[in-house]
């Protein structure tokens, strides 16, 4: 378990017990651990895809999600469809691109710890990552040339540039496992390093957060919705 280097003050009960509680079940976990197996039970080496959206999956299940919720995309393991859930709930904080708008565009600077965050890969995230997104052929609505969503994890600590996720798919040779990431936040650029992968992946931007304060999860600690 890690704790954020401020302590625990100010953090709300849910968040608390996100990081006290949900996380140290299953970070850190390797695959073949029974403790990953909650995160995917399916995924092997060579599924041809990654477990990142798992982590977040189980944490919004342990916080208590609804049907409707999870058809919206709430713990549903889709990446784009807990932007959408977020962003139909009020609950999305989209962030500006380039030096000339703010660059966290939303009341606070930083996501606080407990947060879902994204990642995307930047091209066509100023109109594109704030809007309702196809996920499947089958959606009722357009498509939007938006930036592809690349990865999601929750926030542990974001104290100036050094931060602190909760990330599954992460690389442990031919395995993926649940860690705890240590990251660089570029503020000028909006690029946040740190995804752990043999050949390396390039950059990826911060796409934005869930704030977990404001998502109505079933367990009834949401605040209300921002006006």
């Amino acid at each position: 378990m890690i704790i954020p280097r401020t302590g625990l003050g100010g953090l709300s009960a849910r968040r608390q017990r996100v990081l006290m509680q949900i996380l140290p079940q299953v970070v850190p976990s390797t695959y073949g651990q029974p403790a990953f197996s909650r995160i995917d039970k399916n995924w092997k080496p060579g599924a041809g895809y990654t477990t990142c959206g798992g982590l977040p999956t189980f944490v919004a299940d342990q916080l208590g999600v609804t049907p409707e919720m999870k058809k919206e995309g709430m713990g549903a393991y889709g990446l784009t469809g807990v932007r959408n859930a977020a962003i139909r709930r009020g609950c999305w904080v989209h962030t500006g691109r380039t030096r000339a708008q703010p660059t966290l565009s939303c009341d606070r600077p930083m996501p606080r710890p407990g947060d879902i965050y994204i990642l995307c890969s930047g091209r066509g995230h100023d109109f594109g990552c704030c809007t309702i997104q196809k996920e499947k052929e089958t959606d009722p609505w357009p498509a939007i040339l938006g930036a592809k969503v690349e990865h999601i994890g929750i926030i542990v600590e974001a104290r100036d540039n050094l931060w602190v996720t909760a990330d599954a798919g992460q690389s442990v040779g031919p395995a993926q496992a649940a860690l705890y990431v240590r990251r660089h936040y570029n503020a000028a650029t909006g690029l946040l390093t740190g995804e752990q992968e043999p050949k390396g992946r390039p950059l990826r931007r911060l796409c934005g957060w869930v704030d977990v304060d404001r998502y109505p999860f079933v367990d009834g600690g949401a605040l209300p919705a921002a006006a």
